[in-house]
């Protein structure tokens, strides 16, 4: 799912277009010295996404320095934002290839230009030029945030992948791999905001909360569209995660009703036909499957905002509300 940022933010700051202008500019410093990588580095920073990740960490360090009277130095908090938008880039980079995509953002993927070798070092570099740039704040122990938060994806992402084809997995067990996987990420990317602010313990945890509950409810709401969206409008393959053996909560949700008969079936052939994906999405579809999945990442964006309660009316705190606003906004719509 592509996460709109507020339009009442982008319309009524006007630093946002100086923030994202800012922030490229950090990112082109930061890989201008790519010597052979450059021009990979140059294809993957031209096709930008939201942005999400660092906005987050620039939103949470301006909201708990207005907050607790702190002024956070702005070129290192422009210099941690790279260094986490690096990271993600990186995970996107090793996203494509393990899942063969031909395209991102509308343009082909780093490893059908350059192949896998030159891709897999590529996105290697990515993860290696952001750690250069959080070991330059060792007093905010930064380095060692980023790190834990790559650990955590990596291991997200195997715990995945071991059980593709098993019917089995539970609803807390696919929390525990989304939490890893894709949350983590934007936890760490709220938490380096606080520490960039030098807030107290009890504001770091609650942008770390705030972050990975925001991250938990962007993942389910991608795993309902991958159900729900339009393939020529989304650009990929309906119930492409269920045609893979990879069980999402819709499909987690109904593993109790006949629904789940159909994909234990499937998975122990390990292979879901065409007919097979058309009749469990039509079944979760009529069997409210799909609404109580979009009500769980309603109600968990509707917790992570509730996380911001201890921080001071702004707009960076309007902004970020907004953002998990925007979550529930798409999952209240009834058309699927």
């Amino acid at each position: 799912m592509v996460l709109t940022i507020p339009a009442a933010y982008i319309q009524n700051s006007g630093t946002y277009a100086q923030t994202m202008g800012l922030l490229q500019k950090k990112l082109e410093e930061h890989l201008s010295d790519s010597g052979p990588l450059a021009p990979i580095m140059e294809f993957v920073s031209a096709t930008p996404g939201k942005r999400l990740r660092p906005l987050l960490t620039i939103l949470s360090s301006t909201m708990a320095g207005e907050t607790f009277g702190t002024t956070p130095d702005h070129d290192t908090v422009f210099d941690v934002a790279a260094a986490i938008e690096l990271i993600h880039m990186a995970s996107l980079v090793h996203d494509d290839i393990i899942d063969d995509a031909k395209r991102r953002r509308g343009m082909p993927t780093v490893h059908v230009v350059w192949g896998l070798h030159s891709a897999v070092l590529a996105g290697d570099y990515l993860f290696t030029r952001a750690n250069r740039i959080a070991l330059r704040y060792p007093e905010l122990g930064i380095a060692s945030l980023f790190n834990q938060a790559i650990e955590l994806t990596c291991e997200g992402e195997i715990m995945q992948d071991e059980r593709l084809y098993d019917a089995s997995v539970t609803e807390k067990e696919y929390l525990s791999h989304i939490s890893r996987k894709t949350a983590v990420l934007m936890g760490a990317a709220c938490q380096a905001g606080a520490m960039l602010a030098n807030a107290p313990p009890h504001a770091e945890e609650a942008l770390l909360r705030f972050g990975i509950e925001l991250g938990c409810a962007f993942q389910i709401a991608d795993d309902v569209l991958d159900f729900t969206a339009d393939p020529e409008e989304s650009g990929k393959e309906a119930c492409n995660d269920l045609r893979r053996g990879l069980l999402t909560l819709p499909t987690i949700l109904a593993m109790e009703t006949p629904i789940g008969d159909l994909v234990r079936k499937a998975f122990q052939a390990r292979s879901v036909d065409a007919d097979t994906v058309s009749e469990i999405r039509a079944g979760l579809i009529l069997g409210g499957h799909i609404q109580k999945a979009k009500q769980n990442a309603a109600h968990l964006a509707r917790k992570a905002a509730s996380r911001l309660s201890i921080f001071s009316k702004s707009a960076s705190k309007d902004a970020l509300e907004g953002i998990a606003g925007e979550i529930v906004n798409r999952m209240a719509d009834k058309a699927v």
